[in-house]
C-alpha cells in the first residue's frame, strides 16, 4: 500500500478541492443497490457515517477486526508488529506486540472464532517472493497485556513467472477474509484492475497458491470480509483513476457449505462517500446492528477515521 509520500498521496494533495467538487456533482453514493441471493436480499447505500477519529497511535490503519466489544486494528509498514485494541468509544485501550512476527507490510486482519489472522502481504513493487500470515489465538490475545504469541503461515504465488521489480503488476495484496475452513486472499492488480482469488489452508505452514477465480472489479482492492449471516462477501477498493474515480464496495453472494464459492454474476457495485483513502472493512459481528465498519488512513480529505455503513438484510 502506498503512503501519502507516494504517487497516490501526492496526487490527492494537488486535487483535494477538485475531488470534493467532483464527488458532490457526481452524487457519489445516493443510490441504493440491491443484491439478491437465494431468498436473501441485501441493500445498502454508499453514505458512510463518520463515528470518530482514531487515536494518534493509529497513524495508518490498514485492517480491522472485532471481538468482545473491542475493535482491533494495525498500522501499515513503518510500525512494529503491534495490534491496537479500541474500546466502544474508539479510544486506545491496549497495544499488544506480536512475538515471532515482523511488520514488513501489514495490510489486513481476518478472523474466525478461534484465531485472528494478520496478513503481511503488501508487495508494492513486486519485490517480495514469500509473504506471511500470522495466526494468533483469540483466547491468548484477549488475555494478553503487552505481548502475544503467533504462528506463521508462509505462502508464495505459484502462478508468478516474472520476478522483476515493478509498480505495474498483479502480485500486491491488501485483502484477506476467513471463509469456512479457508483464508481467501484477494490481489490488488495495478496491471489489469482485476482481483485474483487465492485460497489458503488455515493450518499449513508453507503454501504455494494458484488463483481459483479472477474478478473484474474495475479498480484496486484494499480489504475484504465475509458475513456468515448473509453468506456474503464484501470487497473494498478504489478506482485507479483517482481524479475522477471514487472508493467503492462490491457485495458478492456465495453458495455451498463444504466448498464455498463466490457468485460473481450476482455481485453488486456501490460507490462510497465521502471520498477518502478507505483501507479496511468489517461486517459488524452483531448481525442485529446491520452495519459495515470502515477505517480510513489520513489524507487531505479526511483524518484517520472510523465510520459505518447501514446494511439491510431481509430473508423470506
Amino acid at each position: 500500500m502506498y503512503s501519502f509520500t507516494h504517487l497516490r498521496g501526492e496526487m490527492l494533495n494537488r486535487i483535494t478541492i477538485a475531488l470534493g467538487v467532483i464527488c458532490i456533482l457526481s452524487g457519489c453514493s445516493s443510490t441504493k443497490v440491491q443484491q439478491p441471493r437465494a431468498g436473501t436480499e441485501i441493500s445498502l447505500t454508499g453514505d458512510i457515517r463518520l463515528l470518530a477519529q482514531l487515536p494518534d497511535a493509529v497513524i495508518e490503519t490498514s485492517g480491522i477486526a472485532q471481538r468482545d466489544g473491542l475493535i482491533w486494528t494495525l498500522n501499515d509498514s513503518g510500525d512494529g508488529p503491534v495490534l491496537y485494541a479500541l474500546n466502544t468509544d474508539f479510544k486506545l485501550q491496549r497495544r499488544v506486540n506480536v512475538s515471532g512476527a515482523k511488520n514488513v507490510d501489514w495490510e489486513e486482519l481476518a478472523q474466525d472464532e478461534e484465531f485472528l489472522y494478520v496478513a503481511d502481504c503488501g508487495n508494492n513493487r513486486a519485490s517480495r517472493i514469500q509473504l506471511q500470515i500470522y495466526k494468533i489465538r483469540w483466547s491468548e490475545l484477549l488475555a494478553a497485556e503487552t505481548e502475544v504469541a503467533s504462528e506463521t503461515i508462509t505462502f508464495e504465488y505459484a502462478d508468478r513467472t516474472d520476478f522483476s521489480s515493478s509498480k505495474n503488476h498483479n502480485y500486491d495484496c491488501e485483502a484477506l477474509a476467513s471463509v469456512g475452513n479457508e483464508l481467501w486472499l484477494f490481489s490488488k492488480n495495478r496491471k489489469d484492475e482485476k482481483t485474483n482469488l487465492y485460497r489458503l489452508d488455515k493450518n499449513r505452514a508453507l503454501q504455494h497458491v494458484y488463483p481459483t477465480d479472477s474478478f473484474d472489479v474495475r479498480g484496486l482492492i484494499t480489504a475484504a470480509d465475509y458475513d456468515l449471516n448473509s453468506k456474503s462477501l464484501v470487497l473494498l477498493g478504489y478506482e485507479k483513476n483517482i481524479i475522477f474515480g471514487s472508493s467503492f464496495v462490491w457485495v458478492i453472494p456465495t453458495k455451498g457449505v463444504g466448498e464455498i464459492k463466490p457468485i460473481w454474476e450476482g455481485a453488486r457495485f456501490q460507490k462510497l462517500s465521502p471520498y477518502a483513502q478507505w483501507e479496511a472493512i468489517l461486517w459488524d459481528r452483531d448481525p442485529a446492528r446491520g452495519k459495515l465498519i470502515l477505517t480510513t488512513e489520513k489524507s487531505p480529505l479526511l483524518d484517520v477515521s472510523i465510520g459505518e455503513l447501514d446494511v439491510f438484510i431481509s430473508k423470506p
